[in-house]
């Protein structure tokens, strides 16, 4: 097939230039920075990545249209412009995986599928004597096809890393480890370093599915202290150790998640952010609350969890 050399070319150049190169160009200073991301900083990156990615698009066009010109493919025009803009596609489509991330390399590859398939898709269709209008119906069925079996492929790889990585941090994790005692709740992602690890856990009350985000972090000098129209400090009659203890509950303004935060004996403090505004009753979530050991918490929990997605 005469368009195959540049459509395997112009697919490989857009996937390492808006797939690889700019991502790490815009994003990369930013997640790379110890603090957390500021959403100003993420909305100038994506500002500046769509103008680039169009531009750049434009002109990659431009040079698929006059490569396949020159080597004889059929419908040149209709062939480079849905290269380009099915290798985008697969780049930029989420895969709307329910929990973890994909490993970083199956975006791309997923975007160099799809820009060469699709346009292949429809040489081979033109070639056959169908009409542009339904070569390009074949493409954007090959396109749906092919975004369907990669996120059926992405979902296993997603929990098998998902699960490795919430096991490194609970190993790494060197304070005062807690665990939710009940069974209708399970662990759904953890992630931290040896100093600060943040548990997501997932459950019901009231029939209602329900989360909360409990961050431990070790810290030898914090101490309880209230925030005029922000943070009250109050006293629990049982804390994860079983003891009363004194806590916190902040909430910068009404109608957004509050957070609890409280001392584990030790060096450990714990804080469990809900991640819907007024879905915890945060007695009776403490109260399910236990201490417990890495080998515990890697021996009960990590596997419910595991099951609990399949």
């Amino acid at each position: 097939m005469s368009a195959l050399l540049p459509v395997v070319v112009i697919s490989a150049t857009l996937v390492a230039l808006f797939g690889i190169v700019l991502p790490l160009l815009l994003l990369g200073p930013v997640l790379a920075s110890r603090n957390r991301p500021q959403p100003q900083q993420l909305l100038f990156a994506v500002a500046l990545l769509i103008p680039t990615v169009i531009i750049g698009s434009i002109f990659l066009s431009w040079w698929s249209v006059s490569w396949l010109e020159g080597s004889g493919s059929p419908a040149p025009t209709l062939v480079g412009i849905t290269l380009v803009v099915a290798t985008v596609i697969g780049l930029m489509a989420p895969l709307r995986l329910p929990r973890g991330n994909a490993p970083f390399w199956f975006k791309p590859l997923l975007g160099f599928s799809s820009g060469v398939l699709v346009s292949l898709s429809v040489v081979a269709a033109i070639e056959l004597g169908l009409h542009e209008v339904a070569a390009v119906a074949v493409g954007v069925l090959v396109l749906a096809l092919l975004g369907m079996a990669f996120r059926w492929i992405a979902r296993p790889l997603a929990e098998k890393r998902a699960l490795k990585q919430a096991r490194s941090a609970v190993e790494r994790f060197g304070g005062q480890l807690v665990d939710v005692t009940d069974e209708s709740w399970h662990l759904s992602n953890a992630r931290g370093d040896a100093n600060r690890i943040v548990l997501q856990y997932e459950g019901e009350s009231d029939g209602k599915k329900v989360g909360a985000a409990v961050m431990l972090k070790r810290d030898m000098e914090w101490v309880p202290v209230a925030k005029e129209n922000e943070a009250a400090v109050f006293e629990l009659s049982r804390g994860p150790s079983g003891q009363p203890t004194e806590a916190v509950l902040a909430q910068k303004q009404i109608g957004l998640p509050a957070t609890l935060t409280m001392r584990i004996p030790g060096t450990t403090i714990l804080s469990i952010r809900e991640t819907v505004a007024d879905s915890l009753s945060w007695v009776e979530f403490v109260n399910k609350l236990e201490l417990t050991d890495a080998e515990a918490m890697l021996g009960h929990r990590l596997p419910l969890a595991e099951s609990k997605k399949k």
